[in-house]
């Protein structure tokens, strides 16, 4: 499947795509470690706290960035074959564009696989460590956050979320009061909404223990004390939306199935199916920067050119993708749109004699 060719070819791109991996990674952390640093302080955040807490976040910031790391990378390291001629040697031996375009493609496969693993199962759960220690350490609340949603420790109250919808919304709420190690009510409301300064629980049914009995409750609609703002929840729903694809398929199923829209929702789930796709086409860029007309320039400019191409495909997605939640356009539309034109501009790139 590999001959020496492939090997050689991937050798450089693998190499190339490594070393700007991990300079963009150091990068990106370092930013975050300098912007984390202004809240030591706050609670019991202190400088060791701060190194943990970013130390935590560096597999996602490495998936993140890997995308324009392809780009880049396969600019860097098909740019100096191109400068030593050795792509000119493999088309005189016979290989073609789209030859050398699969040698490298099947190169860069096994890396794509890898870090899309690191994304699915690594990330997510560090991720959820880092927010859920920042939040005890800052927010005072004991937050513990699982894969069966948030739960939150305020004085005798024990306080489970199943999933937070748009920054604002509740689902799945349930209160366990105790007094010492005795259980003393059991709540459980369908949604909850933040209005004026308060949480409003909807839909409660409510089972109070008493020496007596038990006291069984329907009510439509109670206030419930809760010391976590919008501001504070802010932190928790982005953790929410930064699950695996089996987890997200079923949360969407489930705010669904309790009449909540699910675009936001959705529209991360399909980012995640373009992922491996958005790659690709950063490939293909760099490949276009090799054997399209921008082949004339110098390392450099083209280094300059991947770049721009990077940022141009993050800005488009940024702003296509909130536009089609907000105009309801197709999550799938939003999440494809940029990887779209991208490969389209590429290979007309390709195509374009210089």
């Amino acid at each position: 499947m590999y001959g020496i060719l492939d090997r050689y070819v991937g050798k450089n791109i693998i190499l190339s795509v490594l070393l700007v991996a991990v300079c963009m990674t150091l990068f990106a952390g370092l930013i975050t470690f300098i912007d984390a640093l202004r809240y030591i302080g706050r609670g019991s955040i202190d400088f060791l706290f701060v190194i943990k807490y970013v130390m935590h976040k560096i597999p996602g910031i490495c998936v993140t960035f890997f995308p324009v790391s392809i780009l880049i990378g396969g600019v860097v390291g098909l740019g100096m074959m191109a400068r030593n001629s050795e792509i000119i040697i493999l088309q005189s031996i016979g290989l073609s564009k789209l030859n050398i375009g699969v040698s490298c493609v099947k190169s860069i496969i096994p890396l794509i696989i890898v870090i899309l693993c690191i994304g699915e199962f690594v990330a997510p759960r560090l991720e959820k460590i880092a927010e859920e220690n920042f939040d005890k350490a800052s927010l005072n609340v004991g937050v513990s956050l699982t894969t069966n949603g948030t739960w939150i420790k305020e004085g005798n109250n024990y306080i489970g979320i199943l999933g937070i919808v748009n920054g604002n919304m509740l689902m799945g709420v349930v209160r366990y009061e105790v007094e010492g190690n005795k259980l003393k009510s059991y709540s459980k409301a369908r949604i909850g909404q933040y209005e004026n300064d308060q949480w409003v629980m909807y839909d409660v049914n409510k089972l109070t223990l008493t020496d007596a009995g038990t006291v069984h409750e329907n009510i439509p609609k109670q206030v419930w004390q809760i010391g976590i703002n919008l501001k504070r929840i802010e932190v928790l729903s982005d953790v929410s939306e930064n699950l695996s694809v089996l987890q997200l398929y079923d949360y969407i199923n489930y705010i669904e199935h309790n009449g909540v829209d699910s675009s936001r929702y959705r529209l991360a789930l399909y980012n995640k199916f373009m992922s491996p796709l958005v790659m690709l086409v950063m490939l293909l860029l760099a490949l276009s920067t090799i054997f399209g007309p921008l082949r004339s320039m110098n390392m450099g400019a083209r280094i300059l050119s991947g770049i721009s191409l990077g940022f141009g495909y993050y800005v488009l997605n940024q702003i296509v993708a909130p536009f089609s939640i907000v105009y309801g356009v197709p999550p799938i539309v939003g999440a494809s749109f940029a990887t779209i034109i991208f490969a389209g501009f590429a290979i007309y790139l390709l195509n374009r004699k210089s």
